[in-house]
């Protein structure tokens, strides 16, 4: 695996962990800049595979790559499920909670169960690392679309530009 792109996925990961379990303010743009720039990026690795050279079996590596985006947004769903949205100063926040931390764990013991499947089926590891992003951003993608749902239900405004800023300072 590209040791740059598992560093930028396990920075990423961390980065939104944190701060999603210590709570935030929920701005539209956060809830979904960071997942479309991980795919866009994750795509761009993705296409800078070789693919002619790399793919012993494109099919078999087309199939892994296509059930891990599925497992992913799927697992960003049930994510979503359990994260707890509220309304605190007049907007939505919302927080990650233990057991979304439990789905989190579980998710990255499926990615890597899929990984082992992928090689055992003589997957192309070059491929399946370069999807890696993709995928971790389309996770993050089916979360969104639940936190965001869940967040329009409540019938309070999106935080605004800067408000994550703000209520650090309060």
């Amino acid at each position: 695996m590209n040791t740059t792109t598992l560093l930028i996925a396990v920075a990423v990961i961390v980065l939104l962990m944190a701060r999603r379990f210590a709570g935030e303010p929920l701005e539209a743009r956060r809830l979904i800049l960071p997942p479309v720039l991980l795919i866009v990026f994750g795509g761009y690795t993705l296409s800078q595979v070789d693919f002619a050279a790399a793919a012993q079996h494109p099919a078999v590596d087309g199939a892994v790559l296509g059930m891990g985006a599925i497992v992913a947004v799927a697992g960003g769903i049930v994510r979503g499920l359990t994260v707890k949205v509220f309304v605190q100063n007049g907007h939505v926040w919302y927080r990650y909670t233990l057991v979304t931390i439990g789905v989190w764990i579980a998710m990255v013991a499926l990615r890597v169960g899929q990984l082992f499947a992928g090689r055992a089926l003589d997957a192309d590891q070059a491929v399946l690392s370069a999807g890696l992003l993709v995928i971790l951003g389309l996770s993050f993608l089916g979360e969104a679309a639940i936190i965001g749902k869940r967040a329009i239900a409540t019938g309070a405004p999106f935080a605004p530009k800067g408000a994550r800023r703000a209520a650090r300072r309060s």
